[in-house]
């Protein structure tokens, strides 16, 4: 650590002396800043990790236990007065997050309720294809039972006849002389 830098930071223990404050409240003072600005490296630290304090900040802490000291007020709202809040970017990027999130389940939902739907018309369109070819199937089978019918009255009628005619012989002659007598 240069002379400079030794000079221009105080020790935890330094900085909660000159505030009258015990190094842990001095901490938690921390902390709670840390938190606000959401930054882990909001103070400079020496080289066992220690924190360092600038004049600046031993004011922002005064400040800040003056403001958390008035009515209906924590250390977090006055911290938020007086640190730069990083919170409302996250909240906002957390709200932008949980936007995409819920939009993204949406878009998972519409494509499952798709693919739902797609599987639907092509087990309805299978359907239709069955449908039809059992159609086409029994269409076949009365055809030929219909051929089979007239094939089956073509020989009714013939051996009607045949019978009629050999009625006729059998009274004496031909079916035909029944007309030109």
């Amino acid at each position: 650590m240069s002379r400079a830098k030794s000079n221009k930071f105080l020790t935890p223990a330094k900085a909660a002396e000159e505030l009258g404050i015990s190094v842990a409240t001095l901490r938690k003072y921390s902390l709670i800043v840390e938190h606000t600005t959401g930054n882990a490296d909001y103070f400079e630290r020496n080289s066992q990790n220690n924190r360092l304090y600038t004049a600046k900040n031993l004011e922002d802490f005064k400040q800040m236990v003056e403001l958390g000291h008035r009515p209906k007020m924590t250390l977090d709202s006055a911290a938020k007065q007086i640190f730069p809040v990083a919170s409302e970017d996250a909240e906002e990027t957390d709200s932008k997050d949980v936007e995409v999130a819920q939009l993204k389940k949406t878009l998972e939902d519409l494509r499952a309720n798709e693919d739902k739907k797609d599987q639907t018309i092509a087990d309805l369109k299978q359907q239709l294809a069955d449908a039809k070819e059992e159609r086409d199937s029994l269409q076949s089978q009365f055809d030929r039972f219909k051929e089979e019918n007239e094939k089956t009255q073509d020989a009714v009628i013939k051996e009607k006849v045949n019978e009629q005619v050999h009625e006729d012989n059998d009274k004496g002659g031909h079916w035909w002389n029944r007309f030109v007598k």
